[in-house]
């Protein structure tokens, strides 16, 4: 099984901000870096969810709005489409909030620990100010990440997300656009 890296394709699509000082408001103690935290949001609820703005946004007008967006780090904001198709692979794995113009965010709460890194093949840099562990070289154990087909790395404090070959294969076999699936895993941006 190979593993992937989501990055937003900033060449050719929109990146998806969401709004969060609104959402914020429909939860009780929720802040910014909840995904880093791998919380989930609908136990925080004040009451039922009210659905808020996401905008798109690039340096480039040319850009489309895409089907899948990273936003936050470590969440996903999805078309209806990119939602429909996605939902049977994502469903037991995190929590879907529907958002204004037919799209969604996923909070997705599959994390892996850090066992599931090889060392022997990995590296990396130590902020010691924010005890962040932010890879210069990663390789996961096969076996660690068997069978996860959209994840978190909870050593690196869940700042990124991580598919394997399945997930890949879904999304570019219904043609959903917004997300460059990188092979090296420390790589952070294109």
């Amino acid at each position: 099984m190979t593993t992937f890296r989501l990055i937003n394709n900033v060449h050719g699509y929109h990146e998806a901000f969401v709004d969060f000082r609104a959402m914020r408001k429909q939860f009780d103690g929720v802040k910014v870096w909840f995904p880093q935290k791998n919380e989930t949001l609908l136990d925080k609820l004040k009451a039922d969810w009210r659905p808020v703005s996401v905008t798109f946004e690039s340096d480039s007008k040319t850009n489309a709005v895409p089907d899948i967006s990273v936003w936050n780090s470590s969440c996903l904001v999805l078309s209806t489409k990119a939602k429909s198709v996605l939902e049977p692979m994502l469903a037991n794995i995190g929590e879907f909030l529907l958002l204004e113009d037919e799209f969604f965010v996923f909070n997705c709460l599959e994390s892996i620990a850090g066992d599931a890194v090889d060392g022997s093949k990995s590296t990396f840099e130590i902020d010691a100010e924010d005890s962040m562990h932010i890879p210069k070289a990663l390789t996961l154990l096969a076996d660690k990440v068997a069978g996860k087909v959209l994840f978190k790395p909870g050593f690196a404090h869940n700042s990124f997300l991580l598919c394997d070959s399945a997930f890949k294969d879904v999304v570019e076999k219904h043609e959903l656009g917004g997300v460059v699936f990188e092979g090296n895993l420390a790589k952070i941006s294109l």
